[in-house]
């Protein structure tokens, strides 16, 4: 493997030296930015870690689109029914089934999901085996992965504001959603997929789990302030 810099070693570069390393570093065949304690491997340009989470965020991502589906299909049979993701007045999912915000594509949202992890899933897999992925794949992620969390913060605010509902299905998928993201952005920038410095990508990779938990916070804060009277109503 090339000799990567360190942090001094690339403040010392001169504007050529500099240019030069990042050319190399920005290259399709790059390795991956070695950071200390990741796990990053050049043979396969992510840590067997972030391959995990794509495989196993996945499948349980899966589970989820096909509870909804189930769930969407005995509402259709079924309308008078109660369904098993109907846990309380505001823990329930029917509500957001039959609106067209629940099908913003003309079909569920959960068939585009379905349909988006499964991709994940088998990319996860192929970074199991070994298998470097293309620059325009990683490229693919991140644009997918920035559209997810859009979604995420879009139905958010609808089962806010608008239903007055969680649906517990989708903040499963929210859930798997968030770190999926913010790794994916940290290891793509890290294999020189963004055209981002090596500092900076160093910086995306370290700081890749405190940015979930900022999304997971700020989820958590919309859900408590903006559903505070019916968290009020359901407690008593």
């Amino acid at each position: 493997m090339a000799h990567v810099p360190t942090q001094a070693e690339i403040d010392a570069m001169s504007e050529e030296e500099l240019e030069a390393y990042l050319a190399s570093a920005e290259g399709p065949d790059s390795t991956i930015l070695e950071v200390e304690g990741t796990g990053a491997t050049a043979s396969s340009g992510a840590p067997r870690g972030y391959a995990w989470l794509l495989v196993i965020g996945s499948i349980i991502a899966l589970g989820a689109c096909w509870e909804l589906t189930a769930a969407h299909i005995k509402q259709i049979k079924e309308p008078l029914e109660s369904l098993s993701c109907d846990i309380n007045p505001l823990v329930s999912c029917g509500a957001s089934l039959d609106i067209w915000q629940g099908n913003l594509l003309g079909v569920p949202n959960a068939h585009i999901g379905a349909m988006a992890f499964a991709a994940l899933l088998t990319l996860g897999a192929l970074l199991l085996g070994g298998m470097r992925l293309p620059r325009w794949v990683w490229r693919g992620m991140v644009a997918g992965t920035i559209g997810g969390i859009l979604f995420v913060a879009w139905f958010l605010f609808v089962s806010v504001m608008d239903l007055g509902k969680l649906c517990p299905f989708c903040m499963l998928i929210w859930a798997v959603t968030i770190p999926v993201a913010t790794s994916t952005w940290a290891w793509a920038a890290a294999g020189g997929h963004l055209g981002v410095s090596p500092a900076t990508a160093r910086r995306l990779v370290a700081w890749r789990w405190w940015g979930a938990a900022v999304l997971y916070a700020l989820v958590g804060l919309v859900v408590v302030a903006g559903l505070w009277s019916e968290w009020m109503t359901l407690l008593r």
